[in-house]
């Protein structure tokens, strides 16, 4: 009899990691921090994976993992997180793929769509069902990430301090977050994932929506993403556009409005591509 009986199915973005343990027909879920290859080492990425499932259940009994992470689209990113994954469970045969398949596969499963990822980062493809035909480049929360966690983030910081929020509005942040311009500097420059940073701030963003000011802002991050990425795709003006990340979730409401500004179908808007995943 074979040992080695578990699988592992892993969704990884900027902020997070879900992690589905499959053992005898048996299905648990794990959460470790999220392994952007951009911003941690093999080494890194290894001892946090070690450390956090320490005794959740046997590493040397995973046979097979099938890791989908933000930032693996190409070999040299892919090589760091594989090596931690390889190190960790030393008898598993490992498959990577980037997050976006992952996107595409828990909305779209077999059906053609623009598929879309809104969380701490942003990314967009057009899908035909079986494979990512192309797509517009993800730039990151520096150059990029349109419409994304981190891109809302500066959005409010930045209205904070250039004195564009509605003072109610900036007295209830600087009670939720310390509002100190040479502190927020610091970590930006100094923090080891300043993309996860930036997306802290979502969540104000979110218990506020209703606020005429943040659903203004919102919307406006939206349709810079839709016309920069979204609507690139001549695809767009039929088929499906489905979204999987907090972001998407959390805004969902205005997400909707902005997609409908532009005459595109709403698809599936996922927070997470799990359970979804575990069907395709």
């Amino acid at each position: 009899m074979n040992p080695y009986t578990m699988k592992l199915i892993a969704d990884s973005g900027s902020t997070s990691t879900v992690w589905y343990l499959e053992n005898k027909k048996k299905r648990s879920l794990f959460k470790t921090e999220g392994y952007n290859p951009y911003y941690f080492s093999t080494d890194e990425v290894a001892l946090s994976i070690a450390s956090t499932l320490k005794g959740a259940f046997d590493f040397a009994a995973v046979c097979s993992i099938s890791f989908y992470g933000a930032g693996c689209s190409n070999a040299q990113s892919s090589a760091v997180i594989s090596g931690a994954l390889s190190t960790v469970f030393p008898q598993a045969e490992i498959v990577l793929g980037d997050d976006l398949i992952a996107a595409a596969r828990a909305t779209a499963a077999y059906s053609s769509g623009v598929c879309c990822i809104l969380g701490t980062g942003s990314n967009s493809c057009v899908y035909d069902g079986q494979k990512i035909l192309r797509k517009i480049p993800s730039l990151g929360y520096i150059l990029g990430d349109e419409g994304a966690g981190s891109q809302i983030g500066k959005a409010l910081i930045s209205s904070y301090f250039y004195q564009e929020m509605p003072p109610d509005l900036a007295t209830t942040l600087s009670q939720f977050y310390p509002m100190d311009k040479h502190q927020i500097i610091s970590k930006l420059f100094n923090h080891k994932t300043p993309n996860r940073y930036l997306a802290s701030f979502v969540q104000f963003g979110v218990d506020h929506q209703q606020h005429p000011y943040i659903r203004q802002l919102i919307q406006g991050c939206f349709d810079t993403f839709l016309r920069r990425h979204v609507l690139k795709y001549p695809e767009s003006k039929h088929l499906p556009i489905h979204f999987v990340g907090s972001v998407a979730f959390g805004f969902k409401e205005l997400l909707e409005q902005a997609l409908k500004q532009h005459k595109l179908k709403i698809g599936r808007v996922l927070k997470s591509p799990f359970p979804a995943l575990l069907d395709y």
